[in-house]
């Protein structure tokens, strides 16, 4: 039996059942709101070491010395089954032995199937975070760290972790928000007068079937460009912008301060062409997206001074 920090007992089972419950409702699992709910009531009893975080020392002096304080290390975190999304290379087989169309060039195919996962799986991940920061009572999260590992079988947790602050003042935002700075580039973004909204991506998946100009290209004795990869990794990062930007106008951001930039490219056996072989390639952009919140009038603060210690 396990005890809630409301006294009541609750069976392995039932746990499961109720956490099973509250994620399809769009809340965290039930241990998550139990740690999260001790962790604020010792905090607000003023218990020492109630919160963890990690911050570096300087991380930890300049989110200090402008007004916010740390108030806990927070996570979120989702695993999804992937399944079948390929959608074609665009190349088809002509049955005659050769390429429906003759020998013209292959194009670059958007795979949605797996955009959307990897959108809805990082977002999925983020707001569980944002909704431990909540609990807390934390005015936003710093420092966040994507990442993505592979489950068992095919599956693929997505994770995105921090630490939440909270602003010493009785002015707070109405909803937390969520940044990938750190905290010495938070507290220059504070004094410059702009303020974090949200930690935006943007995802690009397309596919391209190796055609027999790509295939000569790759393997001649000469320096020359893979033209048809060239157009690959292109659109894919293409992709990845124009999600960026309508990620950044879904939460009102003014500007996005991109941070990372990731581009993976994989093989795969073509299912259109015998023998045939298609690249996938997927681009990652994920930043935060920030708005002014001083009038010009106010921007001569004194600059932040940082030193090493």
């Amino acid at each position: 039996m396990t005890v809630d920090p409301a006294g009541r007992a609750w069976t392995p089972e039932q746990i499961a059942e109720g956490s099973a419950a509250e994620i399809a409702a769009g809340r965290l699992p039930l241990r998550a709101q139990w740690r999260i709910a001790e962790q604020r009531a010792r905090r607000d009893r003023g218990e020492p070491g109630s919160f963890t975080s990690d911050l570096t020392v300087q991380e930890f002096a300049a989110i200090r010395a402008v007004g916010f304080s740390p108030v806990g290390q927070v996570l979120g975190s989702a695993v999804y089954n992937v399944g079948w999304s390929y959608t074609g290379c665009g190349y088809a087989y002509g049955g005659l032995g050769g390429f429906a169309g003759g020998w013209s060039a292959a194009p670059v195919v958007p795979v949605p199937a797996t955009q959307q996962l990897l959108n809805e799986a990082r977002h999925r991940a983020v707001q569980r975070m944002r909704q431990e920061c909540a609990g807390l009572g934390g005015d936003g999260v710093v420092g966040v760290r994507l990442a993505m590992r592979p489950y068992y079988g095919n599956g693929l947790e997505f994770i995105a972790i921090g630490t939440a602050v909270r602003a010493d003042g009785d002015r707070h935002p109405k909803r937390p928000f969520t940044s990938d700075l750190t905290g010495q580039d938070f507290a220059k973004l504070i004094r410059s007068g702009w303020v974090p909204v949200a930690l935006v991506q943007g995802v690009g998946a397309v596919i391209r079937h190796d055609d027999w100009r790509t295939q000569s290209q790759q393997r001649s004795w000469y320096n020359n460009e893979i033209a048809g990869t060239t157009q690959l990794v292109h659109a894919a990062r293409d992709q990845a912008r124009v999600s960026l930007a309508a990620d950044g106008r879904r939460y009102g951001g003014h500007t996005v301060l991109l941070q990372t930039m990731d581009l993976q490219v994989r093989g795969q056996s073509c299912a259109n062409v015998r023998e045939g072989e298609d690249h996938v390639a997927t681009a990652f952009l994920w930043g935060t997206a920030v708005v002014p919140f001083r009038t010009r009038a106010s921007l001569d603060a004194p600059p932040l001074m940082m030193m090493r210690l």
